[in-house]
């Protein structure tokens, strides 16, 4: 064994250090032999250390390294969801100087001496990633790492949420999840620990690749911020773990990750609708008035949130008995006007032991968790008392099978009351005594009877937090989805929970970063994202509410929120003007409910998210590789939002194709920047040729009424093609996954005569809706003479009528109605 000398060793700049730090490394022994296996080979070394390489698909590698001295670990991930891969072909080949692995799609191949692994396209046989020196451990401390080389013109995706640029090329990050309240760009760590990436070479076609290093001990990247040779990760302890994803495309990734690590389930569809909050609404009397105002100003709005001021004491799973004397009729009334309730419950277990004279008797929640011994306890066998919102305050053991059940199981006094989802919040975990974690480091997790310590647990806290809420809620409401979201996160959290990039401020600084954070969540298999609107801590002001609904109305998440001691930040706070736009975005929002929740439902079905970078749609556009002030809403459209103050234009880029604008419906130019106006009241939107996009009418929650009239815009491409889908179940129940859903296709495209014609499939699936209309809208078309249904002349009628018909409005687009009721048309027009 060799010492890594300039591993990063010290990096010093200008007076600063890198956060990695690898001196003291020792070198992997090169290997001595080779063991195959039924799925790969166990490579061993001459220092004793042994790499385990697995295929788990053609596309996917494992590689484990247990290091010489290093103490035997259990191989288990809570990040990791599937586990039964079935065997794919493979070949082994060896040489004197390298072992090869050789899939469909993949080349690994591991030199000797000294021990390096490489990944290279199986077809083209390019090297794709590649070691830049050998992994390595420091015997001393434990802390382990591993060196990528880095390409030239190479750019690196994903890490979850960061307070970064979308392109995290020359930035050093830390996975450490941390309560990080009023952060700004470059602050970090965040909230939440997802040590996944992807990495793109735009000098090799933007091919891309991920890498997932799965330790949840506080770790770092380097890529390239402190070298020119390679992109680092290092990891304080644990085992190097990682899995490889061979792309060339971003989409496959995305789909092969949230595979391995999960896929969100299906939300309630009334979590697409509005969200108001604020910290705190009581007493019940304040939020029905919110509720009712809401109505009164003609403002959507699906469900009011409750923080912390509910709770007697801030003791989780209570109400306060003079605020929310009755919480069940509050609930009641609300549902009566379509709103829906979530309330906040945070880890912190207020400490009150009966015997304690200083406290105010006993507490249910904590004599139980202490008599079935619940709570994290120290190394020395004492409770650990931390300082929360209840002041000292004790915290689950959420690694326990029956811990995490008793939690789940407490929620049962809020769903009885009619709490329809509940929000996990402080959950890194923050205490006030201590945020970094060093008071809590003697802290042992059961962790499945290995008894481990807080530095293996802390960024899993917040995972296994969300699982004992989600599966909870599972249990006590199985007819009902549950609905979850967490402040703090480790990759695979998206099995569990929605999440919201915390404690942001009302700025417009805070604004634009939202989108590359967002964007990067979703790049990391977290598909239900959003922000706080119009930021939570800052009083804000009219314009900049107004600009962030443009970009919250596409959020999967839209909520408004703001701390207590801040001026208010509903709609109606800052005057009729401002409101007015809000109102605007909202409507339109709802409007689009059947698009949104399509592409919510293909984000379930694929991992492939519903806010997304220009990237992941335009891989292969070396322009779209930088864009972070612009995003795309699936595949069809595009929004360039105005992120600074007092700005009402701005240059728009939109990739090579044929596009229109939304709200004009007229073609537009692409391939280039250009400068458009955006007056406060309007977003740049454009739509994507080639798509087909569904919406409805506008509604003041989402199950005020049908999807009646369901309304197709279709935007054709160049050679006049266009193609989309349809999804709807019935929106609560987890029926869906056993088949009770309706997915239409609809198709169009150009025929021999010259003539365009729209195809609507025949559903699939068992879910029956009522009985409505389909009106579809063909824009840039030029003037027409017949419009066939189903072979037989279709006659003209108005916008105003019901029956159905054709006409065509004042930008040419041709409108068709028609009933829906013996699917599937076919609509031939010319």
């Amino acid at each position: 064994m060799r010492p890594l000398v300039l591993w990063l060793a010290v990096f010093a700049l200008a007076g600063r250090v890198t956060a990695i730090d690898f001196a003291g490394l020792e070198s992997i022994g090169a290997v001595t032999t080779v063991t195959r296996t039924e799925r790969g080979v166990t490579l061993a070394c001459a220092d004793g250390a042994a790499v385990e390489i697995t295929v788990l698909a053609p596309d996917l590698v494992r590689v484990r390294t247990l290091f010489a001295g290093q103490p035997a670990q259990p191989d288990h991930s809570w990040a990791i969801a599937r586990t039964d891969w079935s065997v794919v072909p493979w070949q082994l080949d060896e040489s004197p100087d390298a072992v090869t692995l050789t899939t469909a799609e993949l080349e690994i191949v591991v030199r000797r001496s000294p021990l390096l692994v490489e990944f290279r396209d199986a077809t083209t046989h390019r090297v794709i990633s590649a070691d830049q020196r050998p992994v390595g451990r420091d015997p001393k401390t434990g802390r382990i790492g591993a060196a990528k080389k880095l390409g030239f013109d190479e750019h690196f995706y994903g890490l979850g949420e960061k307070a970064a640029r979308l392109d995290r090329r020359r930035g050093e990050f830390v996975m450490w999840n941390s309560d990080t309240p009023k952060y700004g760009e470059g602050t970090d760590p965040l909230y939440q620990s997802i040590p996944f990436y992807v990495g793109i070479d735009a000098g090799a076609g933007s091919a891309a690749y991920g890498i997932f290093y799965d330790n949840s001990y506080r770790s770092a990247f380097d890529f390239g911020r402190w070298t020119q040779e390679f992109a680092g990760y290092a990891a304080e302890s644990g085992v190097l773990d990682y899995y490889f994803f061979h792309g060339p495309s971003l989409k496959k990734i995305l789909s092969r990750y949230t595979e391995l690590t999960g896929r969100m389930p299906l939300p309630p569809r009334w979590a697409l609708g509005h969200h108001q909050s604020r910290y705190s609404y009581y007493p019940d009397t304040m939020v029905e008035q919110v509720a009712r105002t809401y109505r009164a100003h003609d403002l959507p709005l699906d469900v009011i949130h409750l923080d912390i001021d509910y709770m007697d004491e801030y003791r989780v799973f209570t109400w306060h008995p003079t605020r929310f004397p009755n919480p069940a009729a509050l609930t009641a009334q609300l549902a009566r006007d379509g709103v829906r309730v979530v309330t906040i419950v945070d880890p912190g277990v207020k400490y009150q032991p009966a015997e304690d004279p200083q406290t105010s008797g006993g507490y249910s929640v904590f004599d139980e968790g202490l008599k079935h011994d619940y709570f994290l306890r120290q190394a020395d066998g004492s409770l650990y008392i931390g300082n929360v919102w209840p002041g000292k305050s004790v915290f689950v053991d959420y690694t326990r099978d029956d811990a995490r059940r008793w939690w789940g199981d407490s929620h049962r006094t809020l769903l009885d009351a009619g709490v329809s989802g509940i929000w996990t919040d402080m959950n890194e975990p923050a205490d006030f005594s201590d945020g970094s974690g060093e008071r809590q480091k003697n802290i042992v997790f059961d962790d499945l009877g290995a008894r481990t310590p807080y530095a293996k647990n802390r960024n899993v806290f917040a995972l296994n937090m969300a699982r004992a809420t989600y599966e909870g809620l599972q249990r006590l409401q199985p007819n009902r989805r549950p609905f979850v979201i967490t402040r703090a996160a480790y990759a695979g959290i998206q099995r569990y929970s929605t999440m919201w990039l915390g404690d942001s401020r009302a700025t417009f600084d805070a604004l634009a970063l939202s989108i590359p954070m967002m964007a990067s969540l979703g790049l990391s298999g977290e598909t239900f994202v959003g922000a706080d609107l119009p930021g939570f801590i800052g009083r804000g002001d009219g314009e900049l509410l107004a600009r962030s609904y443009q970009v919250g109305a596409f959020m999967p998440l839209c909520r408004n929120h703001g701390v207590n001691s801040d001026y208010d930040h509903e709609p109606w706070r800052y005057g009729a003007p401002y409101e007015d736009i809000v109102r605007k975005y909202l409507k339109l929002r709802y409007r689009l409910l059947p698009f949104l929740y399509t592409t919510l439902e293909e984000a379930h079905r694929t991992g492939v998210p519903l806010f997304r970078p220009l990237l992941l749609n335009f891989q292969d556009d070396p322009t779209a590789l930088h864009i972070d002030d612009e995003f795309m809403v699936g595949d069809a459209l595009l929004a360039a939002p105005i992120v600074q103050a007092g700005e009402r234009g701005r240059e728009v880029y939109l990739p090579p194709g044929l596009w229109y604008d939304f709200w004009t419906g007229k073609p537009v130019r692409s391939g280039a920047f250009f400068r458009v106006d955006a007056p406060l009241d309007h977003l740049p939107l454009y739509v994507r040729g080639g798509s087909i996009v569904p919406s409805t009418e506008p509604m003041n929650h989402v199950d005020e009424k049908p999807w009646n009239p369901l309304r197709f815009d279709v935007y054709p491409d160049a050679a006049g093609g266009a193609s989309g889908s349809l999804y709807e179940d019935d929106g609560l129940t987890p029926a869906y996954r056993t088949g009770a859903f309706r997915r239409t296709a609809v198709d169009c495209a150009r025929t021999p005569d010259g003539g365009t014609q729209l195809t609507i499939a025949a559903p699939a699936g068992t879910h029956q809706p009522g009985a409505r209309n389909f009106e579809f809208i063909v824009h840039g078309l030029g003037p027409l003479n017949t419009v066939v249904l189903d072979r037989q002349r279709l006659g003209s009628t108005s916008a105003e009528s019901t029956s159905a018909g054709w006409w065509s409005d004042n930008s040419g687009a041709l409108h068709v109605r028609v009933a829906d009721d013996s699917l599937p048309h076919r609509l031939h027009f010319r």
